[in-house]
């Protein structure tokens, strides 16, 4: 028989464990956040824009005409194959038609065609020339007449051609003439 006062031996074991119970119990409520609010999400990431102005302006660019817009090395009489203009020898200015015939590498072949105003006098002949591209150069010396007025000579030339192609001048070379100027025809 047992006392009163003793707690049965199932008593004694569910005491024994009523702080594993607590912890249980405490451990079997719902998860946390479950059921409720949860915790704001962080704001979504905002577009930046970022906003680039102009570059600065670099140097004006001049409008001369001698501003290049082609590579060295290459040769423009290919392009331009007709040049007018004129030039000052002895008999005074003289109307003057370029006409080019065919480039190979730094060669030109081309007409000189000229036509004096005052005394009606023309004629054309044949020209072969040199292109440096590096120092934009062309030199010229004449060739065979085509037509031939009376009086006149044949003539050499060099000049320079202007890096954007729109002017090619220079000199008769002659004792007694002096500048030429042709521009592209067109």
């Amino acid at each position: 028989m047992g006392t009163a006062t003793s707690p049965s031996p199932r008593r004694r074991s569910a005491l024994r464990c009523a702080p594993c119970a607590t912890l249980l119990l405490a451990a079997c409520g719902p998860a946390p956040g479950l059921g409720e609010p949860r915790a704001p999400e962080p704001p979504a990431a905002e577009t930046v824009y970022i906003v680039i102005q102009d570059p600065p302006p670099t140097a004006p660019v001049a409008t001369d005409g001698w501003v290049p817009d082609e590579a060295r090395g290459d040769n423009p009489f290919e392009r331009t194959r007709t040049w007018i203009g004129d030039y000052d020898c002895p008999q005074g200015t003289t109307q003057m038609t370029f006409r080019i015939l065919q480039v190979k590498d730094d060669r030109i072949k081309a007409i000189f065609d000229f036509r004096h105003a005052d005394s009606g006098a023309s004629g054309k002949y044949l020209m072969l020339g040199r292109y440096d591209a590096e120092t934009r150069t062309a030199s010229f010396t004449p060739g065979a007449w085509l037509e031939r007025p009376p009086n006149y000579v044949t003539v050499s030339m060099k000049g320079d051609l202007a890096l954007d192609g729109s002017l090619f001048a220079g000199r008769i070379e002659h004792p007694e003439c002096g500048a030429f100027r042709l521009r592209p025809a067109g």
